[in-house]
């Protein structure tokens, strides 16, 4: 049923639904390193949804599987089922940096993550995200939720355009569901006006920022997107605008000719803001305290907004 179901949404919303590769977690294969694993995705060397269930392999830790084929599911035959575990520390010395491109630090070494890109396990290469070149109004998906004590699951989505967060937005929930089913839908948020060339998700079952709390599952299922009702093109003061240093510790300046300047706001790769604060010729930003990642720099003067890159790394 999910499958004819899925088939119909293609004829009416192909932009958009054609490129969320597996949306329903129907499809699996077997681990190339842990045969008792299964992934969603299309085997070895694909770009589907990948977990760290090849950390179970001695090789490289050990570690217990974390995300597994569910047979409760929202529709049609599974769902994917993620449940935090803790890693072993010579998994998360291997891992650990990973987190870097979706929530700007280093994960915990307890954690149960899904998350879309291409994995060869054999070449031990990878890359995240989707390619997606459609601007999107919401990212919706069904979910149960039963966290282990005080905990929370989180679903982080970031539309990049060459690197550079175009949009993005996060679901974060505490609250038990029991095995009633229920839809989440993030509101993409907007800080550049270019078409995406990526796809950024990441499902994890428990926080991101805190210490995550083993036991704590999260099931998910049917991803869905939609189009924005439009989004302003406008012309900024891109060639009149300076970074530097880029990379940088935190702190770095942003110089600007412009002279009908207003705001300038700093967001992360989610699209949450991080800084907001009048703009001048020359304007001192201090982001020491800011995670590790990749930033948009967003200035808005009288002649529209301009982007630029950040690169935070200390």
């Amino acid at each position: 049923m999910k499958k004819t179901l899925f088939t119909l949404s293609i004829i009416f919303s192909l932009c958009t639904r054609a490129q969320i590769l597996n949306p329903g977690f129907e499809t699996w294969t077997t681990d190339t390193y842990v045969p008792t694993a299964m992934n969603p995705n299309s085997g070895n060397g694909t770009t589907g949804w990948w977990d760290y269930n090849i950390f179970n392999n001695s090789a490289v830790g050990s570690s217990p599987l974390s995300v597994f084929r569910c047979d409760t599911a929202h529709s049609g035959s599974y769902s994917a089922k993620i449940e935090t575990v803790i890693y072993t520390p010579t998994s998360w010395n291997i891992y650990k940096a990973w987190g870097v491109p979706y929530i700007g630090h280093n994960y915990y070494d307890t954690l149960g993550i899904l998350y879309n890109g291409f994995v060869n396990e054999t070449t031990s290469t990878s890359h995240p995200g989707f390619p997606f070149t459609q601007k999107i109004n919401q990212f919706s998906f069904f979910y149960q939720y039963k966290p282990n004590g005080v905990d929370t699951a989180e679903c982080r989505v970031s539309l990049v355009k060459h690197g550079a967060v175009v949009a993005g937005g996060i679901f974060k929930t505490n609250v038990t569901t029991g095995s009633v089913w229920q839809q989440a839908t993030i509101t993409m948020f907007y800080v550049d006006t270019l078409t995406p060339d990526t796809m950024y998700v990441l499902f994890s079952s428990s926080s991101l920022d805190k210490k995550p709390k083993p036991g704590s599952v999260f099931l998910v299922d049917d991803i869905s997107t939609s189009l924005p009702a439009g989004i302003e093109q406008v012309k900024g003061i891109s060639n009149q605008v300076t970074v530097y240093p880029n990379p940088s510790n935190g702190n770095f300046m942003v110089e600007t000719s412009a002279t009908t300047l207003q705001l300038l706001e700093l967001f992360d790769l989610t699209g949450r803001l991080v800084i907001s604060k009048p703009i001048t010729n020359k304007t001192i930003i201090n982001g020491s305290d800011l995670p590790d990642g990749v930033y948009n720099i967003k200035i808005t003067d009288n002649n529209g907004v301009t982007n630029k890159k950040i690169i935070i790394s200390k």
